[in-house]
């Protein structure tokens, strides 16, 4: 019969299926045959397939060794000629052994038998060759085999752990197979006996070769056959051969078996097919199953839990706690049987009727209970049976799975973002090397960073304030970043609000998404412009300012005038901000340093924009925060400013391990990082960020410190433009629209990141607050009222767990801190206001040189409030402190002179729109450049006059109080009036008529003659005088008073209100004051106008008297009477 047509085609359409993986010790694949169905049959068509392509192989390796033999006796013909030596030797090679085996097989087949001799011959020929081809293949079989002398080799795979700084698990990555190895120790003896009990009950007694299980192999071939042996199992996870046929893989199974049982002893055997076997849910072996199950760890599983895992094996899925096989059911006609009667016993039952669960279940109701068993109980009965439990053990071990319930496992990550990025990174560095799926498979050990209760703070502190982020501020995620500062080590990371919220994007890592990061970029332009030579004392003017045809305005809409760069910095100003843009270098300055610190987004961002428009640059609001930058770069730039300006990279892995605990990676220590920025500079920064001084408010002051730790933090919100319009160009010198230019002008703003990233010298952390979507906030959302309260709950918890933590920032050498003045940021002189003083930071070479120049101590005209000139009355003269205001670089920066003269000017307006000044920001009059002239003030040549009638010359005044009476002569102003007597000054009157009750002072003696002196002062300062000589005389007479109210007689009922208003004068000394009575009861005492009162009336029924009786300076009195009748 000839069929290698067929043969042909079967490996042809075989070759189509995909091999599956082999060890690469031996890399040899051959197509195969794989049978429909497994019987004798099959077995032998089978074997005569193997035989059919060992043949082929045998033929290729005969001629290949034909060829390379014929090759050597032709160089030996050559060389040295044949003898019989080399003959004999030819026919006992290797090319002859092939020869005779390859014939022997082809025979088979091809040659047909003419006699009985050739007949012997061709079957001695074909047992030859059957018997080489069986030892051969044996080889090649033992050859492919895994190596045994590692017992962690034969396990499929492990999980990669992902941990914490102090190992506590954060995720775990696998690819189909969760497994954890850990040893047999860590098993539980019940653990390892339940497994034998229900698997494999003859474990310890069986050896390689066992003739009872061939026995039954025999009697069961071709069909369905009982459970593998424990040693089987574990070889058949080795050799991962799914895809091989039945028998080539019970061959390699029983081989590998033998040299498992060889190599191993009976408990290294158990513990690793203990860390191997499946038992659903993707977990495998049984320290993650008791992860996966129980939540806890092998070496704790009780009896019961050990039952429960023992059964899943078999049928994990069937089986699964969480599925619907967990307890055993019947049928529910069996319930019935059970209450008739029918049924007594539970062998009575139809196992038909019967489905079994991983827990037993009671069948029946009230009184008529049957248990029936699940899997767990046929653990548990199996190991009584072999003595391996007692029965009192059994039973306290179904007590416990009565009441046992299973609840279905969430996937357990911890910090996800972080993970995952984890995870990212070490992919690349995984990336084209040969370690393919080692991240998944390898059984890694990576330890993190992280600081698991640091991050539980952390997340914490998000949710307290998550509802009011989302109702009051419209921002539904969030971001939190916190590194130590010593080592740049990320020890929490928040990267979003809730990893599962998939509606609002709450799988996107905020934490790495570059956004806006609005004022909190403005430390690295400020130190810019300090490395350029500026300080925190250089004054600089926070007023309207263009630039270019922009005109940036602060977050407030208010401007507040002189500052020095440390309070402009401390309260957020944006034109201040602006200006420190230009004078910090400009924008490739600042990115490069902001880049060298750990942020290098922005110029990046730029160099690509470059790239694909021609030409792009931020600007001026680049000092605004106009730059996306991810906040693990803002934290990482902050983050090298407290380590005094040295630069480190972002560490957020430690070290990885293999699964056998070889290091594979450990984070370099860099020690202190590449100084990218002067340390003293650094230190100013630091200075002015955690100077709560030169915070706008309270409220700033508490939301960005720590209690008890020198904090330095920083706030940020961005904006998003909503509406655009075109407005009108306006010509820069005269301030009108330029006919037919316009530009886009944003009228509707919205705030969309807000931020807050500070730090102490212990930690330095970072808050993000926002939508992922980009879409904006609300109105009053911001980065004080948003990221603030996240940030400083997390802080201020972190700070609780720090030991010995440190309070203050190190003051590094060469720095120093002289008193300065706020004005111009050089020594202070007499002309400074001690309110305009204070030390601050400089850099030793840097320090002030200059006496205040903006202060200048100068005699002004007080009328023209010009300087002082002879032209000018000597009496309009006065002597002040005033201020030199001017922006830095006038000539350089034109616009700023400009914009500060203008302020100015406005300002000296509101300055003497008041006598306290109070309306103006200034600290003092600004320095008049021009001298006064009479030209400027023509009616200062008016002279006014003063005459005094009362009293009259040599006439008398009443004593201790009088009443003087003037005549005053002015067509000016009149300023003020002084009185004196006896050259003593008195009173000083500045409103009109400039009279009023004057009381003698008690150095001044009422007997012999006085003299009373007025100066008048008119608006020019031109003075008048005049004097009287008198005498003083008693007051006798008394002070005039009158009730207006009532006007006469009145009725009212008790508990109503009586209002009563008196008129008191007196034309000598004045009224001391005035009493009101209601009968002889004092009601009250007035001691100035106006004179009334209301009053309760408690009186009882009848006619009361009303009095109002006036006293004056001399004690003289008068009264006025009403009547007032109660019902």
């Amino acid at each position: 019969m000839y069929i290698r047509a067929p043969i042909r085609k079967a490996a042809t359409e075989t070759a189509k299926i995909v091999t599956p993986s082999v060890p690469t010790r031996l890399l040899i694949t051959c197509p195969q045959v794989i049978p429909p169905a497994y019987s004798p049959l099959t077995f032998i068509f089978s074997l005569y397939t193997y035989f059919r392509h060992s043949f082929t192989i045998f033929l290729v390796m005969r001629y290949s060794i034909e060829v390379i033999q014929f090759r050597r006796r032709s160089f030996h013909s050559r060389t040295l000629g044949t003898n019989r030596a080399s003959q004999k030797r030819d026919r006992w090679n290797m090319s002859n052994t092939f020869r005779h085996i390859t014939d022997g097989m082809q025979g088979l087949w091809h040659r047909r038998p003419r006699n009985s001799n050739d007949r012997k011959t061709l079957v001695i020929k074909a047992g030859a060759a059957v018997a080489a081809i069986t030892v051969l293949y044996g080889l090649f079989l033992w050859f492919t085999l895994p190596d045994v002398s590692d017992p962690t080799n034969l396990l499929a795979s492990q999980s990669t752990v992902i941990t914490d700084r102090n190992g506590i698990e954060l995720y775990r990555l696998f690819n189909e197979e969760d497994r954890t190895f850990i040893p047999g120790s860590s098993i539980p003896d019940h653990m390892k006996n339940a497994a034998i009990a229900i698997e494999d009950e003859r474990f310890y007694d069986r050896g390689c070769l066992d003739v009872r299980a061939i026995a039954r192999a025999i009697f069961l071939l071709g069909r369905a056959g009982g459970g593998s042996t424990i040693t089987r199992q574990l070889a058949r996870n080795a050799l991962n051969l799914q895809q091989e046929n039945r028998y080539q893989r019970k061959i390699k199974e029983f081989i590998l078996g033998c040299q498992l049982e060889g190599q191993f002893e009976k408990e290294e055997l158990l513990e690793l097919y203990l860390n191997w076997i499946p038992f659903g849910r993707n977990a495998y072996g049984v320290e993650q199953a008791t992860k996966q199950y129980f939540n806890s760890t092998a070496d704790k599983l009780t009896l019961a839990q050990s039952a429960i895992l023992a059964s899943l094996p078999q049928r994990p899925s069937y089986f699964s706690p969480y599925g619907r096989h967990v307890h055993t059911e019947v049928e529910e006609n069996v319930h019935q049987d059970i209450i008739d009667g029918s049924i007594t016993k539970v062998s009575d039952i139809d196992p038909e009727d019967i489905t079994i669960g991983l827990l037993g279940a009671h069948a029946g109701t009230g009184s008529v209970l049957l248990y029936i068993g699940g899997r767990t109980d046929q653990v548990l009965r199996n190991m009584e049976d072999q003595g391996l439990i007692t029965e009192a053990e059994r039973l306290v071990a179904l007590e416990e799975l009565e009441d046992m319930s299973f609840e279905p496992a969430r996937e357990n990550i911890r910090a996800p973002h972080f993970v995952l990025w984890v995870r990212e990174q070490v992919e690349e560095m995984l990336l084209g090397t040969s370690e393919e799926g080692l991240l998944e498979q390898g059984g890694l050990r990576i330890e993190t960073t992280l600081n698991w209760d640091l991050q539980q703070r952390a997340e914490d502190a998000v949710e307290r304030h998550r509802e009011d982020l989302i109702l009051r501020y419209g921002g539904e995620n969030m971001s939190l970043v916190a590194i130590d500062p010593d080592n740049n080590e990320i020890v929490a990371y928040v990267g979003n609000m809730d990893y599962n919220d998939e509606e609002n994007g709450g799988k996107i890592d905020m934490a790495r998404s570059p956004r806006q990061p609005g004022s909190s970029f403005k430390p690295f332009v400020y130190a810019s412009a300090f490395q350029k030579g500026y300080n925190p004392a250089t004054p600089i003017y926070d007023v309207p300012t263009k630039i270019g045809d922009d005109e940036p305005q602060n977050f407030d809409g208010k401007f507040t005038g002189l500052m020095t760069m440390r309070s402009a910095l401390g309260a957020s100003r944006n034109v201040p901000a602006a200006k420190t843009f230009f004078l910090g270098g400009q924008e490739n300055q600042i990115l490069t340093l902001v880049a060298a610190l750990g942020a290098p987004t922005p110029l990046e961002r730029k160099e690509e924009l470059q790239l694909e428009r021609g030409e792009f640059e931020y600007g001026w609001p680049l000092a605004l925060g106009a730059a996306e930058t991810p906040l693990l770069e803002m934290v990482s730039a902050y983050a090298a400013l407290a380590r005094g300006g040295r630069s480190q990279g972002v560490v957020s892995i430690r070290k990885i391990t293999d699964k056998k605990g070889n290091l594979l990676y450990a984070s370099e220590d860099s020690g202190d990082g590449k100084e990218v920025l002067d340390e003293r500079i650094a230190y100013q920064i630091t200075s002015i960020l955690s100077d709560e001084s030169v915070r706008p408010e309270e409220y700033w002051r508490t939301q960005l410190t720590v209690p008890g730790y020198k904090t330095a933090a920083k706030t940020g919100t961005s904006n998003k433009c909503l509406e655009w319009k075109d407005v009108p160009v306006l010509d820069t010198e005269t301030g009108e629209p330029i006919p037919g230019k316009k530009r886009k002008a944003c009228i509707l703003r919205k705030p969309d990141n807000a931020w807050l990233i500070g730090y102490t010298p212990n930690l330095v952390a970072g808050v993000w607050v926002g939508n992922a979507n980009s879409a904006s906030m609300y109105d009053k959302a911001g980065g004080l009222n948003t990221a603030s309260p996240i940030w400083r709950d997390f802080m201020a918890s972190a700070h609780r767990t720090f030991a010995n933590p440190k309070t203050i920032f190190d003051k590094p050498d060469g720095i120093i801190t002289p008193q300065i003045s706020t004005l111009s940021g050089e020594f202070p002189t007499e002309c400074t206001p001690v309110a305009y003083r204070r030390a601050d930071v400089f850099l030793k070479e840097r320090a002030p040189t200059l006496q205040d120049p903006a202060c200048k101590q100068l005699t002004i005209d007080k009328v023209t409030r010009l300087l002082a000139s002879e032209e000018c009355p000597i009496d309009a003269q006065e002597e002040g402190s005033f201020i030199v205001a001017h922006s830095l670089l006038p000539e350089r920066w034109p616009f700023w002179e400009e914009g500060v003269r203008k302020w100015v000017g406005e300002q000296m307006e509101l300055w003497y729109a008041a006598p306290d000044h109070s309306g103006a920001l200034l600290p003092m009059p600004v320095a008049p450049t021009e001298s006064c002239t009479l030209e400027l003030t023509p009616g200062r040549l008016e002279k006014p006059s003063v005459n005094i009638v009362v009293p009259a010359p040599n006439g008398t005044a009443t004593y201790p109080t009088f009443k003087p009476k003037l005549k005053i002569n002015s067509k000016a102003k009149v300023l003020s009036v002084l009185y004196s007597i006896d050259g003593k000054k008195v009173v000083k009157v500045d409103t009109e008529p400039f009279t009023q009750v004057i009381r003698v002072p008690r150095s001044v003696s009422e007997s012999g003659r006085h003299t009373l002196s007025v100066e008048l002062t008119d608006e020019y300062y031109n003075k008048a005088t005049s004097r009287v000589n008198f005498l003083f005389e008693e007051d006798e007479r008394p002070p005039q008073i009158h009730i207006t109210l009532p006007l006469g007689d009145i009725r009212l009922p008790r508990g109503g209100d009586l209002r009563m208003v008196a008129d008191a004068t007196d034309q000598e000394g004045g009224v001391k004051y005035v009493q009101f009575y209601i009968g002889d009861t004092l009601l009250t005492t007035k001691p100035k106008e106006p004179y009334e009162m209301t009053y309760t009336i408690k009186e009882d029924p009848g006619v009361y008297q009303l009095k109002v009786k006036a006293i004056d300076m001399s004690g003289n009195s008068s009264e006025d009477i009403r009547t007032l009748t109660v019902d």
